[in-house]
């Protein structure tokens, strides 16, 4: 499924038309109870499979992806815990390519909470609701946990210190309008920074003589610029002003949070640490 925007102009101001009170509560829904998936390929996803959702105003944001009922029967209800339920998923991980490739939506929302709570529905084996619960703890799913930390195993302890909150607010993605289409669902890969940016990252390399503001590298050759990156600091790629970015080698840029050591899985990541730094 595509997004093509012939008119740009008309697109925008549509968007620009949207009421506060629209805004509003398309947030609370995500905030609260969740919303219904009516069609799997509604979610966006990044380059890195991350979820997202647009809302009213053109505005992606982060989600998580969860089941929202679990069939139970009255005796072992009241002893239900977060350990009893489905995970909730912040990536496309395996488990849930799995979903977006068969089409099924069967019981999953989305919300955008940080607090790793959810609208939960408890029912019987014929159908009845047993309870209705509003802020249901759930835990994460191992194999988004594993992509989330660049490692090839997540332990319980993992899945216990992970903090939702920190994972929503270390980068903020925004839809980017430059961006004359964008698809959604399995194939999605919408890019969330400005159209302008490789020739604004460039300047701003340039400007700071392609020298890593943390540990001082700078490249010997036109080779070597490769290993210098551009880094935004509020985590908004939106925010190009010259005090939000940061000119920082790749290996710095890999320690900037744990958001940012996926870098290290990459080739250039290798390449720099064992013949370079």
């Amino acid at each position: 499924m595509t997004l093509e925007f012939s008119n740009f102009k008309s697109f925008l101001n549509a968007v620009e038309s949207i009421s506060s009170i629209e805004l509003e509560k398309a947030k609370k829904i995500l905030q609260t109870i969740g919303r219904e998936i009516n069609d799997i390929n509604d979610i966006f996803l990044n380059s890195n499979n991350e979820l997202f959702e647009l809302l009213p105003d053109g505005t992606l944001v982060r989600i998580n992806f969860y089941i929202a009922t679990k069939t139970v029967d009255n005796h072992t209800l009241e002893d239900i815990s977060s350990d009893n339920l489905f995970k909730y998923h912040i990536y496309k991980c395996t488990t849930i390519a799995q979903m977006f490739n068969t089409g099924r939506k069967h019981r999953y929302k989305i919300n955008n909470r940080e607090d790793g709570t959810f609208f939960y529905t408890f029912h019987d084996f014929k159908g009845k609701i047993l309870k209705t619960e509003e802020n249901q703890k759930l835990n994460i799913c191992k194999n988004c946990l594993k992509k989330f930390l660049g490692k090839n195993y997540a332990s319980d302890l993992d899945v216990k210190n992970f903090n939702l909150k920190d994972f929503h607010q270390q980068e903020r993605s925004f839809f980017d309008f430059d961006l004359s289409e964008m698809e959604k669902g399995e194939y999605a890969q919408p890019n969330v920074y400005v159209q302008q940016w490789q020739k604004i990252s460039t300047q701003i390399k340039r400007k700071k003589d392609y020298t890593c503001s943390e540990c001082g590298f700078k490249p010997k050759n036109n080779y070597q610029q490769r290993f210098i990156h551009t880094h935004h600091l509020n985590g908004d790629k939106l925010n190009n002003h010259e005090d939000n970015l940061q000119v920082i080698c790749i290996k710095c840029h890999s320690e900037v949070d744990r958001y940012h050591t996926r870098i290290k899985s990459s080739s250039n990541y290798q390449e720099f640490i064992q013949h370079i730094h």
